[in-house]
């Protein structure tokens, strides 16, 4: 007999229609029980009392504790993510219900009529299936994971345990489980370590409870002041939850004050997703909300002053500054004038990176840190928490140890590169090669293969080859080749490539991309770095490149090197055009004075200028290569409508009323206000203050037809000077600014731009400061196209303020002066050429300065027990 082909649809539908006879579910229900309660030693009685929502609540206590049996754990928490009345009983704190009414599941009981047993079947096994799903996708995402919810690391006081009838006092090492309260006497303090690792400080009279649910960790804050300092996870998130808010982090650090007219969250570190209802606020470093008016705000630095942790750190601080002076002393490798493994590459190499045999460097680094570690019960205590073998690592004296050993049989040049040859359509081909200056790497390589086979029980992937096993070796991708000379490693996972390697030199060292690596070489190199960007674009596809007329189609060479000299690092990049740069390249102008800097003071923290071509050159750049890309989205916003909208000419009231210099800085105290202060040249003052109050009226209009706060501005003058403001309509920070000697200076309060007023009559100048010019690089022109400043000492103030002058000992306020008076400014330059584009500085693009390193490594690691203070 032909089947009938199966319809999922038919099955489930003919199990739902099914009825059972009477006291068929109840028989079979029975003989489920009592095989799987004698398989599995259970107590039938002990269950069978589950029948509704009263017996739910009764066990309860021994589910939140843990101790109920899982097989009845099993059906609590199955009831428990059906009822909504019972999970909010089980949300509630530990002697509070809420009322609730009987409950009990109905059976149905139909006559009995004939089955088809075939429908039955498929239809249990559709139904089984789905069920099977939505467990598993239940066990993922909301399932209640077993195990403890957090530990107690610290107590300074008392911490309790918030029970119905008691109220047990908690040690260090006691442990929290799902859903239970615990809180902190008044004048206490505790710090607990939830099982991702993230530290809840506690402040006094605080009290809160975890739960998990699938991936995410909550904390239910009732009330009081906690600072969290949320783990970097890979999955899932961190939420905080007090009565009226919630927020989410990942690796963050902020705090959340929760009281009688509403909650307040605070952002030291990163940034925090605030959800109230429907509404999604994402705050900042620095940053606060309320819930309400009436919880109104305060500065950062008071909200998380309960906390005492600022001892540690400082002592933190100033052991991490010793390492520095002691790390500052070890010999760095020196410049290399030549390479031998340049002239081994393919001429079709597309990158090329070249660093120094660092080691002896990285072994007398790491010797130097244990000493101070054995002298260092701060170091230690740090340690103890951030060692990467306590995390399931490895340990970092085993793996410098391999490198250093491996190392030794090297020359003073490792070489990284890329080739990718014209008859070769597949992806470039990665290369690293090494001189090898003395017998028995083999030997040491073998020994090592053999140690991680031991390790791992299988076959490393590597394999070792000469001259003339590589030439009959199979490709393979699942291998990592060494060809191995007397004189020379390379690896690579392309044979291929290794086979392209020149015998006798020659071969990339005579391309015009290996004789501009050359160049660098003939002035010493430390750390070298360069690309063939005109071979990797040819190599592209046409809808991955940039849009023609952009100005990146000319691209030729990147060069960047970074070498130590007298005790400086300096670091130099080169971006080299086929022609005349244009488009966006174009923007940056040839390098000129600058009057800007005039009005920043020598104290600035952070500083960027450029120079650039006219701005209405600039507006006619964009419109040239938008529009042709994109006609869609003009067609509704046309230039010309926009004007008319606004009732100004974009390119001749505002582009044309601009010069062609820019500068931003931090030029002052970080709190309450950031003093950041913005100057710009100025061509015709009058027509772009003009503009500017028509634009301010333009959206005081709009706003006022959608029944929004509108924009404000307004005019003052003091003495010989107008002040001018713009504010309110939902702008974030005030707008306060005036013209002077063709330049516009705004900043976020009046008192700010007068002072940078003061500052240019004065002369007491950034661009006059001997600190500031000693930092432009020797052999370059004496002005630049752009610049960009950095002065780490802006540090102490911020410091100073967070933690409070007042509150710091004697040994605090040196180890902060010792740690900024090392600390090391950078200046990186910028220089506009006809046919590229050049940047050099002292300290680099990036200062690596360990000192400058120490305080982002502190504030992020913080100590074990700790609640980390960072700087709003």
């Amino acid at each position: 007999m032909k089947q009938q082909p199966i319809n999922l649809d038919e099955a489930i539908r003919a199990l739902r229609d099914d009825e059972a006879p009477a006291g068929v579910a109840e028989a079979a229900a029975k003989r489920v029980w009592t095989r799987v309660a004698h398989e599995a030693g259970l107590d039938r009685s002990a269950s069978d009392t589950i029948r509704g929502c009263a017996d739910v609540l009764a066990l309860l206590p021994a589910y939140r504790s843990g101790t109920l049996e899982e097989s009845r754990a099993l059906l609590v928490r199955d009831h428990l993510h059906e009822c909504a009345t019972c999970h909010a009983t089980l949300q509630q704190p530990v002697g509070r219900r809420l009322a609730v009414l009987p409950w009990r599941a109905a059976n149905r009981v139909a006559p009995s009529q004939p089955k088809s047993y075939r429908r039955e079947a498929l239809a249990a096994a559709a139904v089984v299936t789905l069920a099977v799903l939505g467990f598993g996708v239940q066990r993922a995402f909301f399932g209640v994971p077993a195990g403890s919810r957090a530990a107690v690391q610290s107590v300074s006081g008392t911490l309790q345990r918030v029970a119905a009838d008691t109220t047990p006092t908690l040690q260090p090492g006691a442990e929290m489980a799902e859903a239970e309260a615990v809180r902190t006497a008044g004048g206490s303090r505790a710090h607990l370590k939830l099982r991702d690792g993230s530290i809840v400080e506690m402040g006094e009279r605080a009290e809160l409870s975890v739960s998990v649910r699938g991936r995410d960790t909550t904390i239910h804050l009732q009330r009081g002041s906690i600072i969290v300092q949320a783990a970097k996870r890979s999955s899932g998130q961190l939420l905080v939850a007090s009565k009226d808010v919630t927020v989410a982090v990942t690796g963050t650090v902020f705090s959340v004050n929760g009281g009688l007219r509403g909650s307040r969250v605070s952002v030291i570190e990163g940034s925090v997703k605030v959800r109230r209802g429907r509404d999604e606020t994402t705050l900042a470093r620095g940053q606060q909300w309320t819930t309400s008016d009436a919880m109104g705000r305060v500065p950062v630095r008071d909200e998380i002053a309960w906390s005492r942790d600022v001892d540690q750190h400082l002592a933190l601080l100033g052991e991490l500054q010793a390492l520095r002076q002691r790390w500052g002393a070890l010999p760095a490798p020196s410049l290399r004038y030549e390479s031998r493994l340049l002239g081994l590459l393919p001429e079709g190499s597309v990158v090329f990176a070249s660093v120094p045999n660092y080691g002896q460097t990285l072994a007398d680094g790491y010797r130097l840190f244990q000493e101070r570690l054995r002298e260092s019960p701060v170091l230690q205590e740090w340690w103890a928490n951030a060692d990467p073998e306590r995390h399931g690592g490895p340990s970092l004296g085993d793996v410098i140890e391999k490198v250093r050993g491996f190392s030794d049989y090297l020359g003073n040049e490792v070489v990284m590169a890329a080739a990718a040859p014209e008859s070769d359509r597949r992806g470039p081909r990665p290369f690293l090669l090494a001189e090898v200056r003395r017998p028995g790497l083999r030997e040491f390589l073998l020994a090592e293969i053999a140690r991680l086979e031991e390790q791992h029980g299988g076959k490393a992937p590597l394999m070792i080859l000469d001259d003339a096993s590589l030439a009959s070796e199979p490709e393979s991708r699942r291998k990592m080749f060494v060809l191995l000379r007397p004189d020379l490693i390379a690896i690579s996972p392309d044979l291929a490539g290794l086979r392209t390697l020149a015998p006798a030199g020659g071969g990339l060292s005579g391309t015009p991309f290996g004789k501009r690596i050359l160049d660098a070489y003939g002035e010493g190199v430390g750390l070298l770095f360069a690309a063939d960007l005109e071979r990797l674009g040819a190599r592209m596809r046409p809808r991955d490149l940039p849009p023609r007329g952009i100005g990146f189609e000319g691209l030729r060479h990147l060069i960047v090197e970074r070498k130590e000299l007298f005790g400086k690092s300096h670091t130099e990049a080169a971006l080299a055009f086929a022609g005349p740069r244009s488009g966006i390249a174009s923007w940056i102008a040839a390098p000129g004075p600058m009057g800007t800097l005039d009005f920043l003071s020598p104290n600035a923290q952070a500083v960027a200028v450029f120079l650039s071509k006219a701005p209405s050159q600039v507006l006619d750049d964009i419109l040239s290569f938008v529009g042709p890309r994109n006609e869609k989205a003009l067609s509704k916003l046309e230039l010309a409508e926009l004007e008319s909208k606004l009732d100004l000419r974009v390119r001749e009231d505002i582009a044309e009323t601009l010069g062609g210099e820019f500068a931003i800085a931090l030029d002052g105290p970080l709190l309450p206000t950031p003093a950041w202060r913005v100057v710009a040249e100025v061509s015709d003052p009058v027509r772009l203050q003009a503009s500017l109050q028509a634009l301010v009226a333009k959206a005081a209009q709009e706003a006022a037809r959608a029944g929004r706060p509108a924009p404000q501005a307004l005019a003052e003058q003091v003495g010989a000077e107008t002040f001018y403001s713009i504010s309110g309509g939902g702008l974030p920070v005030e707008l306060h600014y005036t013209f002077a000697d063709g330049y516009l200076v705004a900043a976020p309060t009046r008192p700010l731009v007068m002072q940078a007023l003061r500052t240019r009559a004065t002369g007491d100048t950034l661009g006059r400061s001997a600190a500031f010019l000693g930092l432009f690089p020797a052999g370059h022109r004496d002005h630049v196209s752009g610049l960009v400043y950095q002065n780490m000492a802006g540090v102490f103030g911020t410091l100073m303020q967070v933690f409070g002058a007042a509150t710091l000992t004697d040994q605090q306020r040196a180890s902060l002066e010792a740690f900024t008076r090392d600390a090391q400014p950078t200046l990186v330059c910028v220089y506009g050429e006809p046919e590229g584009i050049q940047v050099a500085g002292i300290g680099g693009l990036l200062n690596l300065d360990p000192t400058n390193l120490a305080l982002p490594m502190l504030l992020e690691r913080g100590l074990p027990g700790t609640a980390r203070r960072r700087v709003p």
